[in-house]
């Protein structure tokens, strides 16, 4: 990855943090929107966000899948057809966690166990935040807002695991990079 890429790459990291923080601040009561459901609103807006960042982010990588993608990504806010997309370009494109271990001489990468946001978690909780997006239809089926309250510290503890360190896999397979960007839990 060109030294503009990882610059790039991590400024991307670096939104997923602020909104990781925004969620939080939102979350522990630190600050409001000044009603409750706003305030979900809100957090539900900052996790499909996050979820964009990473698609962008995979595609600032590599710099290849971006500028074969970057007109079809533009007009494509879909998660869903993202990732199918970069699925299609480099198979490995998702982030992977892990973690450090510093006992052996030369540091190693071991995946985790802990529960992450996965990709298809990912496609998932991006279009289930879609939905909290617009007003409900009266006449229809209302948005069961507890649903939203009960999962957002799912999702966010989802978030934090599979960022806090984690592999980038390059297209031509040859690279990878690791990242490491602690976030508060």
């Amino acid at each position: 990855m060109e030294e503009n890429g990882l610059n790039l790459y991590l400024q991307e990291m670096w939104y997923v943090k602020k909104r990781t923080e925004a969620i939080r601040t939102i979350a522990l009561k630190e600050k409001t929107t000044l009603f409750p459901i706003t305030n979900i609103e809100f957090m539900t807006l900052q996790i499909r966000k996050i979820i964009e960042h990473i698609a962008m982010g995979n595609l600032i990588a590599n710099k290849e899948l971006y500028e074969e993608y970057s007109a079809k990504f533009s007009s494509n806010w879909n998660a869903r057809y993202i990732f199918r997309d970069l699925e299609r370009l480099n198979f490995k494109f998702y982030p992977e966690p892990v973690k450090s271990d510093y006992t052996k001489e030369v540091e190693e990468w071991i995946t985790i166990n802990e529960d992450y946001l996965t990709k298809e978690d990912a496609i998932k909780i991006y279009e289930k935040c879609g939905g909290l997006l617009h007003v409900s239809n009266p006449y229809g089926s209302q948005i069961d807002v507890s649903y939203y309250q009960e999962k957002m510290p799912i999702w966010y503890k989802k978030i934090m695991n599979l960022l806090n360190q984690h592999l980038i896999h390059m297209v031509d397979g040859k690279h990878i990079f690791f990242i490491k960007k602690p976030l508060k839990i």
